[in-house]
């Protein structure tokens, strides 16, 4: 029993010598290194010698008891180059990485601080892809781009004239109340200001004249300028050439040889040439099934095809066809229906102008000045 006790004591012993020669190089190499931190550090203090002292007691017990796990991490840190036991570990390679500061986001709406307008919101800008995404884009309001394209799409195609590169200008309230707009392409540019004078606001364009928007357009316009002067009546009357009662399908209005006349709303031209007893005639095609006709012009101003806006000149009065002097016979009808057409809500057809010039030009300065040093 005593000579195998022996011999299984013996094993062990040589067991344990061969793991401490196994790991001897690893042991050397780590109290040396230990040994010359203690002697390079001049100004350590008591604390950190203690604990030193107290890792390296702490290793040599672990070695005693045959701990696998702990050599094991002992070598995969030495490997990897890691000090073992230090006070003081390096910082890692990340945390010495210099960040880099983020560039504050600068908002393209800037607020105007004084003034007249201060509180309000200025934007200026490029075209990406389409006007109303890009307004959106830099946090324009909805009801600002809606009041924008109202104003100026008597002016522009939101459609098809805009293009990339194309630039915009956009003021308005701090109440959402767009106060001023441009818009600017390769061939020209339309601007709007909304000018106050009195107790009464509206939109008016650079040369001063009043906008008129699809909201307050539904209604027709005069054929003719100034006051409409009927010569022969809608209905039964009797013919002045050929006599007897016959139906007059519209409306006489007299005027000079030669006087303008007026589309009396949007349309297309169906019809520009000479036309029986209504000499040379004027058909357009209106929405909504309505249809106009200008009989006996003297020249026309639009080719069939063309399409036209409500005001925009036509053609100018005569005498052609059948008549017995110059004058304009205008006609109405919806959808084949013939209607009198001064039973219809028509405006005057007059250019409105701004009340106050002088007042205006001033805060278009005013309004340039800021666009500059925006």
């Amino acid at each position: 029993m005593k000579l195998r006790d022996m011999s299984v004591g013996a094993r062990v012993l040589c067991g344990g010598v061969l793991i401490v020669a196994g790991y001897l190089p690893v042991l050397i190499s780590f109290f040396s290194a230990t040994a010359n931190e203690f002697r390079g550090e001049v100004s350590i203090n008591a604390a950190a010698a203690s604990q030193k002292n107290a890792s390296i007691e702490l290793l040599c017990k672990k070695l005693s008891e045959d701990n696998s796990s702990f050599v094991e991490e002992l070598l995969q840190n030495k490997l990897s180059g890691d000090r073992f036991c230090s006070i003081n570990p390096e910082p890692s390679n990340i945390e010495n990485i210099p960040s880099v500061p983020k560039k504050p986001s600068v908002s393209p709406i800037q607020i105007i601080s004084s003034g007249e307008f201060a509180g309000s919101k200025f934007v200026k800008s490029n075209i990406m892809s389409n006007f109303y995404a890009d307004a959106r884009k830099l946090g324009v309001p909805a009801s600002v781009v809606d009041s924008v394209i109202n104003n100026l799409s008597s002016k522009l195609d939101f459609r098809r004239s805009l293009k990339k590169g194309d630039t915009f200008e956009i003021m308005y309230s701090n109440k959402n109340v767009m106060l001023y707009s441009k818009i600017k392409t390769k061939r020209h540019q339309a601007a709007v200001y909304k000018f106050t004078h009195g107790n009464h606001s509206a939109y008016y364009f650079e040369n001063g004249v009043k906008v008129i928007t699809h909201a307050n357009s539904n209604s027709f316009v005069q054929p003719l300028k100034g006051k409409l002067h009927v010569s022969s009546a809608f209905g039964s009357r009797v013919h002045p050439v050929r006599g007897g009662y016959q139906k007059h399908t519209g409306v006489d209005l007299k005027a000079p040889y030669g006087t303008p006349v007026f589309a009396i709303f949007d349309g297309v031209v169906v019809k520009a040439s000479p036309y029986y007893g209504y000499g040379n005639c004027i058909d357009i095609k209106h929405p909504f099934g309505y249809s106009s006709r200008y009989g006996h012009l003297s020249r026309y101003a639009v080719r069939y095809g063309a399409k036209v806006k409500k005001g925009q000149l036509i053609g100018y009065t005569g005498s052609t066809g059948i008549s017995t002097g110059a004058h304009l016979h205008l006609e109405l009808a919806r959808n084949n229906t013939l209607l009198n057409p001064l039973h219809t809500k028509m405006v005057p057809n007059e250019v409105p102008l701004v009340p106050n010039v002088g007042s205006f030009n001033l805060l278009k300065k005013r309004i340039e000045k800021i666009a500059i040093t925006k």
